[in-house]
């Protein structure tokens, strides 16, 4: 090469002559540690090792720079030549031999190696294994990611080892090429800085925390890059690579130092590890770049992942001890929960029972005497009260079952009784959800031998759930005999549960959802301790159940033996229970008769005269709280329909005119939200209010009733002065909208244009003094016209499509006058059927397409009336040739704004006709062609519209 010239680039030689005393004969090695990128070593004139392939081309060149040893032997002089053929072609920074050469006796050249590579290997074992128990712990903990970053750090300072120490263990065993080599080499030397910085709480130093995410992506950004660039573009990225370990090692040390300072007993492992850290990383690159070739040394880098590791090991152990203390502080709040459930329940049995006991005496002292009304409501106070009573009692077991077996008081009992008396509990709720029990238990079926008070329990428990998630169809109670057990069945037809349900079914407070819907009420124990008790009687309780289709429940008891019978007296004393233990169930009737309607309030002849009652719609699925809003809004002041499902409360929205919905928010299938959201679909919030009940007050609860389209709320308990109010609010904004919408039809009725007025009287003027007769049409259809327009009683009333026609025809017959043949018109009416509309709905419709359409041009156009009739509904069109809408105007046409100077007709027809029917008009044009307007009308007329017609 030439030497005047110096470059990176290029081949060369190193010679060196040695003398040795040739009477040792000794066996000499030289080691090689790094001589840029290819390199051969020649001894006395033969060639005995090399790296790459040395070459005066590039062509021919191929690069392996890798550190290499020999052993040979003096000459008889005592002469040793070595000759060093070099050359480089890829690595930018430095040709040649670039680290210092190692020249000895064969044994102490191999006993150093030896003690290298071994430290090396040993190092990189006990990297290994830091990352990995560190993964694991990651893994099957509680997914810290300090212990993912750890891992990280120790993986990437294992590559960083393995691949650029001295001895490059890793290229001796898989060699991958220069090009991956640089590569993979400084892409584990940033991100070990990045591992670095999330290993310590980097984040609490203010600035930092603006400048981490420039410095998350440069750092993460150059080891992308890395991984496409070629050796001599990485060294170009090396003052960028030192940047970033040398911003990552300064944060870190600061972020050690004022964790030190703050506790530096806690903190001494961290410091250390750190220290440590930062020494390994000084030394090798000070060696890096001194070219000194010395024996690797691990112990600084163990030290520092040693430290790092006690320390994560030391934060386990802490978090287990607070954990296990934290464990027994909630066991702790656990058993003082269920302490405090079961002495409150026992609190309130005493005088719930009292209550309970004087309220079925007034029924049953005074029951000829009170209305049938205060009887109906007597018996909800009893039934309410029965259900409270059980929920007592199950909170009661929780803790007579937790602390032990509780005695059973065991007797010869028959089952078809017991289920009898429980089914006339759960009657109302059944009957109210169109939900049939069927007890299919023979009365002959064998007596068994068990606690009967709690038989009760558990049989009210499966069936009460069995109620509670049914909305419609059966529930079947059957028994059979097998092996010496007596299996009760209870099957339902309700909304079933999925695999993950019947999972965490028996757990204590669990309760069931679907993901259509929630369900609330009570405290989740019943199957929990309906379980446990069956198994305290030495049998099983199994459910099997698929979503949608239903849940069946089996629990087995031990049937009696013929002697256990014959020592019993088998009655079973279901009505004679103490009410204590079960409310007595005598002299109670409780029935609800079957409507159309569920739960409809049947009209008097006083509801009939009071006109100006609100008229209700409540959905709610416990009939307990339909009992209870039917008991706080008397008949007398409200007109109440009450239907069980969201499902019902759409089926019956079209059969009348209703003033309010009032709907709780957790019901099966369909959920308050769901109906509230279908109900705007339809109506606005002025054209039929919402009102949602809810026993959650979380305010994320009442914006998603808000959001879903309610106008109000309110929380259960119900009050009655508040729900009153509220109802008369919501009540009175519904009718001043309806009240606007009758005065505006009330201004459109009686608005008539003055021009039309003298219009009219010139043409009967003009044909006065040419044609006597048709001046005679023209008065009669204007006398005609005016006579429908001044009609006021028709102002919210439906009327038979005739007479609306005739309006229409009157009108068009005077405009045709003025217009003669700028003006044509084309019907098409295929029968009139039971057609009703509201009054001055298509008038309206036609005077506007002839004012704003076809009249805005010289030479007039064409108006078709389009009536067509099918079995079910009526669609009526307008449609005239004349100038048409645009886009931006046809979308607004139909709103209503505070500031809008355009008339009140179309969009008046549009809200009445939306009131009436739920549909409104439907508006297509075309600029320059025309414009279309078409609403439907119902065929048959209903009961809501022939109320509308008195």
């Amino acid at each position: 090469m030439h030497a005047d010239k110096p470059s990176p680039y290029g081949y060369g030689s190193y010679r060196l002559r040695l003398y040795v005393d040739p009477a040792k004969n000794l066996n000499y090695s030289i080691r090689v540690p790094s001589v840029r990128t290819a390199s051969e070593l020649y001894v006395n004139g033969r060639l005995l090792t090399k790296s790459g392939q040395v070459a005066t081309t590039k062509d021919e060149y191929t690069s392996k720079d890798l550190p290499y040893s020999t052993t040979f032997t003096a000459d008889e002089k005592g002469v040793i030549e070595l000759v060093i053929q070099a050359a480089n072609y890829v690595d930018s920074r430095s040709g040649g031999i670039v680290q210092s050469i190692k020249f000895g006796s064969e044994e102490a050249i191999a006993k150093e190696m030896k003690a290298s590579i071994f430290m090396q290997f040993l190092a990189a074992i006990i990297f290994i294994m830091h990352a990995v128990y560190a993964l694991l712990l990651y893994l099957l903990g509680n997914k810290e990611k300090k212990l993912l970053y750890f891992s990280l750090l120790a993986l990437s300072v294992t590559i960083t080892s393995v691949f650029s120490t001295n001895e490059k263990l890793f290229h001796q065993l898989f060699y991958i090429g220069i090009n991956w080599d640089f590569r993979l080499t400084n892409i584990a030397f940033v991100i070990a800085a990045y591992a670095l910085l999330q290993c310590t709480n980097h984040r609490e130093l203010p600035y930092w925390r603006r400048m981490y995410p420039v410095y998350k992506v440069m750092n993460l950004g150059t080891a992308g890059i890395t991984l496409f660039l070629d050796p001599t573009q990485v060294i170009m990225l090396f003052p960028i690579y030192y940047l970033l370990v040398g911003i990552a090692g300064v944060i870190t040390l600061i972020t050690m130092f004022k964790k030190v300072i703050k506790d530096l007993k806690s903190n001494l492992l961290l410091l250390i590890s750190f220290l440590a850290l930062m020494n390994h990383s000084l030394w090798s690159l000070f060696l890096l770049n001194s070219g000194l070739s010395l024996v690797y040394y691990p112990f600084d880098m163990i030290i520092a992942m040693g430290c790092l590791s006690s320390e994560w090991f030391k934060g386990y152990f802490i978090m287990h001890a607070n954990t296990k203390e934290l464990a027994a502080t909630l066991q702790r709040m656990n058993d003082h929960k269920d302490q405090f459930l079961a002495n409150t329940s026992h609190e309130f049995k005493n005088p719930l029972h009292s209550m309970l006991n004087m309220s079925q005496s007034v029924l049953k002292r005074e029951q000829h005497l009170l209305q049938e009304r205060s009887i109906k409501e007597l018996e909800t106070v009893l039934s309410v009260g029965r259900r409270l009573t059980w929920i007592l009692n199950d909170l009661i077991d929780v803790m007579s079952l937790q602390e032990g077996n509780p005695r059973l008081q065991k007797k010869v009992i028959l089952i078809q009784p017991i289920v009898t008396g429980v089914m006339d509990m759960l009657q109302l709720n059944a009957e109210i959800k169109s939900v049939a029990i069927a007890n299919q238990i023979s009365e002959d079926f064998p007596p068994v031998i068990a606690d009967e008070n709690r038989v009760i329990q558990i049989v009210f428990n499966l069936l009460h759930n069995a109620v509670k998630y049914t909305n419609e169809g059966t529930i079947s109670i059957q028994a059979f005999a097998k092996d010496g057990r007596a299996y009760i069945e209870i099957a339902d037809t309700g909304i079933g549960m999925d695999e993950h349900m019947l999972k965490r079914l028996f757990r204590p407070y669990e309760q069931g959802s679907t993901s259509v819907t929630m369900i609330e009420g009570g405290f989740g124990l019943g199957l929990s301790i309906s379980k446990q008790l069956v198994e305290l009687h030495g049998g099983t309780l199994d459910v099997s159940s698929a979503l949608g289709e239903g849940s069946t429940f089996t629990f087995s008891l031990k049937l009696a033996d013929l002697k256990a019978v014959e020592e019993n007296d088998v009655t079973n004393s279901f009505d004679s229970l103490p009410i204590q233990s079960m409310p007595i169930q005598e002299n109670i009737s409780i029935k609800a008769e079957k409507a159309d309607i569920p739960m409809a309030a049947k009209p008097t002849t006083l509801l009939e005269m009071n006109r100006d009652r609100p008229i209700l719609l409540i959905v709610d699925d416990d009939p307990i709280n339909l009992q209870v809003l039917e008991a706080i809004l008397p008949p007398d002041e409200y007109e109440i329909t009450m239907v069980t499902s969201g499902k019902e409360a759409l089926a019956v929205l079209d059969t009348k005119e209703w003033d309010l919905v009032i709907s709780d928010i957790m019901m099966p299938q369909m959920s308050g939200y769901e109906l509230t959201r279908m109900i705007r679909e339809r109506f606005t919030l002025t054209e039929l209010p919402v009102l949602l009940l809810t026993a959650r007050s979380q305010p994320k609860d009442i914006q998603s009733g808000f959001i879903a389209g309610a106008n109000d709320y309110v929380t259960k308990p119900v009050e009655a002065i508040e729900i009153k109010s509220r109802i008369e609010a919501l009540t009175t904004i519904k009718r001043s909208v309806r009240d606007q919408l009758r005065l505006e039809a009330a201004w459109l009725q009686a608005q008539i244009q003055p021009h039309f007025i003298f219009n009219a009287l010139n043409a009967v003027t003009a044909l006065s003094e040419i044609n006597l007769d048709k001046m005679r049409n023209v008065l009669d259809e204007f006398s005609n016209f005016l006579r429908n327009k001044f009609e006021f009683q028709n102002m919210d009333r439906l009327v038979p499509i005739e007479e609306e026609l005739s309006l229409v025809r009157s009108y068009l017959y005077i405009e045709k006058v003025r217009f003669e043949e700028r003006l044509q018109v084309i019907w098409e009416i295929d029968g009139g059927g039971d057609i009703i509309v509201p009054f001055l709905t298509i008038q309206p419709l036609v005077e506007n397409a002839i004012r704003h359409g076809i009249m805005k041009r010289n030479r007039g156009g064409t108006i078709l009336i389009r009536i067509s009739v099918c079995e079910t509904h009526a669609e009526i069109i307008v449609e005239d040739d004349g100038d048409g809408i645009d886009e931006v105007q046809l979308q607004r046409i139909l709103e209503r704004k505070a500031d809008s100077r355009s008339g009140v007709g179309l969009i008046n027809t549009d809200q009445r006709l939306k009131r009436h029917f739920g549909t409104g008009l439907h508006i297509t044009s075309t600029l320059g062609t025309g414009t279309k307007v078409t609403f439907h009308v119902p065929n048959r007329l209903n009961s809501g519209d022939k109320a509308r017609m008195e």
